[in-house]
């Protein structure tokens, strides 16, 4: 583990505001940057994550920071914790609910899990026989998911147990998600659709379609009544979570939307 100052950039905070009423849009577009972590040239930052307090903020790259996570003091833009084991591109980052560790999912097929204090390697998530594209912790910190390239979610214990896959995608799990109350896992994929899974079981309930491109970003709303969902396409939509229907589409975007 080695702590240095900043060696990428990024951006905090430069970001659109959405507020959406019926179908009123009212949008306020933020474009002076809060701090600014700069560095390496032709570094590429893939994935980015608050810590729960704010404090922090860790961040995913590629090879031109040889394959690393970070975690970064958001208030003075220093580096105060490099991640270093992955053999590929770090693509998805997540915090535990309770800050104590972080979850970094790469290219290399693996996810691993991180003292967030120290930067202790804790274990590695062996499984996907591909790349791995999401990663995700559940509410309460007891579980993780992944999801890859090789179609597949998989559902964790934080010791390392495999507990059941999540299988029916047609191509890659881009993005996933659990419900508020765990009891649902959401899946977003290269084959334009979402899906909603029973948790315990594995079970598919139902299908989230309409997006003309891969579903890159997924969420809940709050009281889980809601999905959101993110796609190359350009749009988000929202949708019922009990029936799957289509309630509204947000469109603006000139580019497809990685993170919603």
């Amino acid at each position: 583990m080695k702590t240095m100052q900043g060696v990428l950039t990024a951006v905090v905070v430069m970001m659109m505001m959405v507020v959406v009423s019926g179908n009123v849009c009212a949008e306020e577009i933020i474009t002076e940057p809060i701090l600014t972590f700069s560095g390496n040239p032709g570094y590429i930052l893939l994935t980015v994550a608050f810590s729960p307090d704010g404090g922090r903020l860790l961040t995913g790259a590629g090879p031109a920071d040889n394959h690393t996570a970070r975690i970064w003091d958001a208030t003075t833009g220093v580096c105060m914790i490099e991640l270093s084991g992955h053999q590929s591109d770090v693509r998805s980052v997540a915090y535990s609910p309770d800050g104590t560790k972080v979850l970094t999912g790469s290219y290399d097929g693996t996810a691993r899990l991180w003292n967030a204090a120290t930067g202790g390697h804790i274990l590695t998530l062996s499984g996907h026989t591909n790349l791995v594209y999401a990663v995700a912790f559940s509410p309460d910190g007891s579980k993780i998911l992944t999801g890859g390239a090789d179609k597949i979610a998989r559902l964790w214990n934080t010791s390392g147990g495999h507990i059941r896959t999540f299988s029916g995608h047609t191509e890659g799990v881009t993005s996933l998600a659990f419900s508020p109350d765990s009891t649902k896992i959401l899946t977003g994929s290269g084959d334009n659709t979402a899906r909603l899974w029973n948790a315990a079981t594995g079970a598919h309930i139902r299908t989230f379609t309409g997006h003309t491109l891969s579903v890159q970003s997924v969420a809940f709303s709050p009281d889980g009544s809601k999905v959101l969902t993110g796609s190359w396409d350009g749009t988000a939509r929202l949708w019922d979570t009990k029936t799957a229907l289509h309630i509204r589409t947000f469109t603006g975007h000139t580019d497809g939307i990685q993170i919603a």
